[in-house]
């Protein structure tokens, strides 16, 4: 680059270079600089002289150097694309548009802009947005669009932090026994039966019993917070109708032994079949499915739950009959209690099949969950929905809790590993922050440097703190170049005066100096 092919003068007026320290400069000197001089070269002797001031930067010593001149339009010369020239002086300003080729990644944004913004017609941001020019309707698309986007990311991820967690883990109306057991009070009474839990808060503050043998509220204080299996036996004809006949059991009378005898003595009073002939209800074959399961179904409030350790603690440990279908929680203590009662001899009282009773009682080699050996059973489907109802009606305890596994836990360990990788960039930050060692202060620089400082609605005191900043760079005065450039005659908010006056005022310009506007081509993408 020895031979220039381009000339050129500084003459825009916010142009701020290190020069000699002398109040005469002309516009037409030479700023050389190796590997620059294409760019900055030699005034021709056709160009106007600029009026020039001087100002020295505080502290720095460092003048500046503010000229103007019949800024003529620039053009590319034909012999080198990439660099600048002026035109002839005697030209008119005006301005050039450049049809520049348009690139994949431009057309793919383009078309991810229209799709976001579809619903913003043309003519209404033409007219209504009075946006006439159609780049600055594209520029304002981009916005949207980029609003968009950040809208929808939001959502995403609203969806995994609560959304997510909801459709993995639905949300359950479960209670644990103890969690029954801390309902205890009169305003506030559960109860569990049969698998499920009730809230019997009202239903306590109700007469009940007859006149003979009335119930009263001190006495239904006594079930509250507990199982009451034991207080409403269920007679086998009743509980498995396709596995017990009427002329098996023509009175209703088959009960099953309870596996802990200690159970009937909590409560004072036990609801079988017959036990009160003055009650219309008790006396009906049908009393638990026809006045029980309908009055409490109005009180119901969920399912019991129980852990999968703690069910199998019951197999394993204590060898309770204690098992897992499809999720569902059996206990047949009182059918293996039943079938071994020395007075229960007759085979009517081993009702269940020989292959769920096998499948139980597996002496410690089977697992708890049985599901899978229920599947294998070879039985036809009639025979499977007879032993199940009857299993459902008489055993069923509640459902397995996995309200604590990896399906429900998911988004929490998610969410647990996301944090763990900001704290781990926040600690290699901080780590790679920290000097362990002595700081060597760099060399003067004998290169030279530009420095460029775009400027727009900023105050005094922020481009003052900046422009002090750059004259204090380490580098000689006269090998640095300051180059400000104010984009638009534009008065920012709590400022007094424009973001050009306020650059002139603080390089001590004329205050009655007004410098020309300068073009200036664009070359960013989507221009």
């Amino acid at each position: 680059m020895s031979d220039p092919e381009w000339t050129g003068s500084l003459s825009y007026a916010g142009d701020i270079m290190a020069s000699n320290r002398n109040n005469n400069v002309n516009s037409s000197s030479s700023f050389n600089i190796p590997g620059l001089v294409s760019s900055f070269g030699t005034a021709p002797n056709n160009m106007a002289t600029a009026a020039t001031s001087t100002r020295t930067l505080p502290q720095h010593g460092m003048e500046t150097v503010v000229g103007s001149a019949n800024g003529s339009p620039l053009k590319k010369n034909s012999k080198n694309t990439g660099a600048i020239a002026t035109t002839e002086k005697d030209q008119p300003m005006h301005e050039t548009i450049e049809d520049l080729e348009t690139t994949r990644t431009r057309r793919c944004w383009t078309h991810i802009t229209w799709m976001l913004t579809w619903y913003l017609p043309t003519p209404f941001l033409k007219w209504c947005g009075r946006m006439r020019r159609p780049d600055v309707r594209m520029a304002w698309r981009e916005k949207v669009a980029i609003c968009v986007i950040i809208f929808f990311i939001w959502c995403v991820l609203l969806f995994i932090i609560i959304g997510l967690g909801l459709i993995l883990c639905p949300k359950e109306y479960v209670w644990t026994m103890d969690d029954v057991a801390l309902h205890d009070s009169p305003d506030d009474a559960y109860v569990a039966l049969r698998g499920r839990v009730y809230d019997i808060s009202d239903y306590i503050n109700q007469k009940h019993g007859t006149s003979s043998y009335p119930a009263s509220r001190d006495l239904m204080l006594m079930y509250i917070g507990q199982d009451v299996n034991a207080t409403f036996p269920l007679s086998i004809r009743s509980a498995c109708s396709s596995l017990v006949s009427q002329q098996t059991d023509p009175k209703n009378s088959m009960y099953l032994t309870p596996a802990d005898p200690t159970a009937l003595q909590v409560f004072p009073f036990t609801h079988k079949i017959g036990t009160l002939p003055s009650s219309k209800e008790l006396s009906s074959q049908s009393f638990y499915t026809k006045y029980v399961l309908p009055t409490m179904n109005h009180f119901k409030k969920g399912d019991i739950v129980w852990d999968y350790d703690w069910v199998n603690s019951m197999h394993r440990d204590q060898g309770k009959y204690w098992r897992i279908i499809n999720k569902e929680v059996f206990n047949l203590e009182d059918y293996f209690a039943t079938i071994d009662y020395p007075g229960n001899t007759d085979s009517k009282w081993r009702f269940l099949s020989n292959h769920v009773e096998n499948i139980f009682d597996d002496k410690g080699a089977g697992g708890t969950d049985i599901t899978d050996k229920w599947g294998q059973i070879p039985w036809n489907a009639n025979e499977r929905t007879a032993n199940y109802n009857c299993m459902k009606n008489l055993f069923y305890v509640g459902k397995v809790d996995d309200r604590h596994g990896v399906r429900c836990l998911f988004t929490n360990y998610m969410l647990l590993a996301f944090a763990c990788v900001l704290m781990a960039l926040v600690l290699v930050k901080f780590l790679a922050a920290l000097q362990f060692g002595t700081k060597n202060r760099p060399t003067t620089s004998s290169k030279f440097v530009i420095c460029q400082v775009p400027c727009y609605t900023e105050d005094e005191a922020s481009l003052l703190k900046t422009i002090d900043s750059l004259a204090g760079l380490s580098y000689e005065d006269n090998h640095k170049l300051m180059f400000i450039v104010c984009d638009g005659n534009i008065v920012g908010s709590g400022n007094d005066r424009s973001t050009p006056r306020i650059v002139l005022d603080i390089l001590g310009v004329d205050p009655e100096y007004d410098p020309p506007g300068r073009d200036y081509l664009a070359i960013a993408e989507g221009s």
